[in-house]
């Protein structure tokens, strides 16, 4: 593929370098892009050398930046999320610096709303069996109230509903752990007397067979 071409009916190419748009409604930019498929878009960086970044189903969006994803979404582009180069993790924007309103939760509270939350497993309907696990949403948003509504769960307040409850059985742990603690020396105590109570009682029981024998 020496230059862009836009074979299929309705493709685009709006500029670039070898790309190609032969699927029907298809769409290729950057460099070395192939649209190969109906209704597919394919952006691509060209950073790999020679190699020809491919759509490989109808209806795909696939794009090749190896310098980074960053979706912005508020006007000064602070608050977004960024998929860094070379990373399969979207990182989420949590400066403290962005943050207001902020509030001590209470561990134990949050801990007592998951231990009663319902967790299933199961899948979307337009998925093709493929499972998850997880909580409902509108059940989220009953026990928490987190996010914009009770249809969505961001992993942001999922995973930090997680770190309270991880906490809080932390502080539970640390606390059997100190009564188990005192209970081991109490016991540790009580044998070390028993032991100091049953010695003399084998010297008094030694005593009275010898005084015994002596007055035979």
């Amino acid at each position: 593929m020496t230059a862009s071409t836009a074979p299929g009916n309705f493709a685009t190419i709006p500029g670039g370098y070898t790309n190609s748009a032969a699927g029907t409604y298809s769409f290729a930019a950057g460099a070395r892009a192939s649209a190969a498929n109906t209704g597919a878009f394919v952006w691509s960086d060209g950073s790999d050398g020679d190699a020809i970044l491919t759509s490989a189903r109808n209806y795909q969006f696939l794009a090749r930046a190896s310098g980074g994803f960053t979706l912005w979404t508020n006007a000064a582009s602070t608050v977004g999320a960024t998929l860094a180069p070379g990373s399969g993790t979207w990182a989420s924007a949590s400066d403290r610096n962005l943050k207001t309103h902020v509030a001590h939760i209470d561990d134990d509270a949050v801990l007592d709303k998951v231990a009663s939350l319902p967790i299933s497993r199961r899948s979307y309907k337009s998925e093709r069996g493929v499972s998850h696990v997880g909580p409902m949403a509108q059940d989220f948003y009953a026990a928490f109230k987190l996010g914009e509504d009770d249809k969505h769960i961001t992993s942001i307040d999922e995973d930090g509903v997680a770190l309270a409850a991880i906490k809080a059985l932390h502080a539970e742990n640390l606390t059997i752990r100190g009564e188990n603690a005192q209970l081991r020396h109490r016991v540790t105590a009580s044998q070390t007397a028993e032991s100091v109570q049953i010695a003399a009682l084998r010297r008094e029981i030694a005593d009275l067979r010898e005084l015994v024998r002596v007055r035979r």
